[in-house]
């Protein structure tokens, strides 16, 4: 079939139709550039004109900014030094006295095949009777050589003692079921002493990791209280701001200006509320962060480290958070007005 031959008129046609929609779309776009920067303008200048609404809000958005990152901080320093507890405490198993070296050897040998175990060490009943009579003429501070040497006669009732590091200490299932059932253990358990898992040690770890949760908790409460109060806050500072404003709204309207035209300078307004309190909140958190390092010591150190070596997170999460923060009210206050009307 022969093909059409495409005349210079259709040609010429064709380019001016692309040439005018080409036109059309450049248009468009630069009336969205021009209106994205009149709102952003607006926003702006309803920010600088409102100053006491905008103290009044910026101040309730920081606080809720400081108490969130006043939470992460302390759970964070919280949980490092719970870590460093969980490094230092052994659980420990006993063997009784008359257990052999080898036998010892072969528990061991099975405990490190446990995946909650890290590590293994052991102390026998001569080295555990010397450590205890070291004690004992350290905290008497006696001197006397016969009642020393006694000492070292008397009968050796220690039994060996496994030294026992878990990967974490609130999971000590495996080596429960291991010590209660397993072959090479079961039988040489020293039944007069408790292991060190179901003693007062666990449950002052417990208590510890208990603590810190709640702490947590709490943090999350109040800064979700202070939160909901910020959005309350913002949200009447923009109905107030809408308010005066209410009869150029109107008249925006009623010429044909689109939803966001309307809504954009509040939500632009509330969103500077939040990068001021972000701000403010960041600076609040870092000062009172390093100034309690002296406090704190070691257990506040990797916390102030990943605040020094990350900070650009920190300022991004903190900011994201306050626009957020001030984005939601603005919305739900300019949505509840444009409903009503």
């Amino acid at each position: 079939m022969p093909s059409r031959k495409i005349s210079k008129e259709d040609q010429q046609a064709t380019i001016k139709m692309s040439r005018e929609r080409l036109e059309r779309i450049t248009k468009t776009r630069k009336h969205r550039m021009r209106t994205n920067a009149r709102i952003v303008k607006y926003g702006a200048k309803s920010f600088v004109r409102n100053t006491w609404l905008s103290v009044a809000a910026i101040a309730i958005m920081a606080v809720t900014l400081i108490v969130l990152s006043a939470t992460i901080i302390a759970t964070h320093a919280m949980s490092t030094a719970i870590n460093k507890i969980e490094q230092q405490v052994d659980m420990s198993v006993y063997i009784k006295q008359g257990a052999t070296q080898d036998q010892i050897d072969r528990i061991i040998g099975r405990l490190t095949q446990l995946e909650t175990v890290v590590d293994v060490d052991y102390t026998s009943p001569e080295d555990a009777n010397k450590e205890s009579i070291q004690k004992i003429i350290e905290a008497g501070n006696i001197t006397d050589e016969d009642y020393i040497k006694s000492l070292y006669e008397a009968p050796n009732k220690l039994p060996w003692t496994l030294n026992i590091k878990l990967v974490n200490l609130n999971n000590t299932a495996e080596l429960e079921n291991f010590v209660a059932k397993d072959e090479s253990i079961k039988d040489l358990i020293d039944e007069n002493r408790v292991p060190s898992y179901a003693s007062s040690r666990r449950d002052t770890i417990d208590r510890i990791a208990d603590i810190m949760n709640r702490i947590e908790l709490i943090g999350l409460v109040a800064a979700g209280v202070f939160a909901l109060i910020a959005i309350l806050v913002v949200f009447n500072t923009i109905r107030m701001a809408i308010y005066n404003r209410k009869e150029e709204i109107y008249m925006m309207r009623l010429v044909g200006a689109s939803r966001w035209f309307i809504v954009g300078p509040f939500v632009v307004e509330a969103s500077f509320y939040g990068i001021v309190a972000a701000i403010i909140a960041g600076g609040v958190s870092y000062a009172a962060a390093f100034a309690l390092k002296s406090n704190f010591g070691t257990t506040l150190e990797p916390t102030l480290d990943i605040m020094k070596n990350y900070w650009y997170l920190v300022a991004c999460s903190l900011l994201v958070a306050g626009i957020l923060i001030g984005v939601i009210s603005a919305l739900l206050a300019t949505r509840k007005y444009l409903k009503q009307k």
